[in-house]
């Protein structure tokens, strides 16, 4: 893992890009950290605004409570409905 300052990052921005497809890159601020610099893929994207969303999340944790309260659906019936 890679340690640079804002200014090491600022003045090799790109180098820093390439890096971080292979490891994480955390930027410090002042001997702090402040920041990291993460690959995401083209894949990744849409789950990692997905996992900042407030919203999804509240969905996800009202359909867990929802599941562990009443349960679920067996695959029986999952697979049933999808041969209709």
């Amino acid at each position: 893992m890679k340690i640079p300052s804002v200014k090491e990052v600022k003045d090799n921005f790109s180098q820093f890009l390439k890096e971080a497809v292979h490891e994480d890159v955390v930027i410090t601020k002042n001997g702090r950290p402040t920041a990291i610099l993460h690959h995401l893929g083209d894949d990744e994207l849409e789950d990692y605004l997905l996992e900042l969303d407030s919203k999804f999340k509240q969905k996800i944790e009202k359909r867990w409570k929802d599941y562990l309260k009443n349960g679920g659906i067996s695959m029986m019936r999952v697979r049933s409905a999808g041969q209709t």
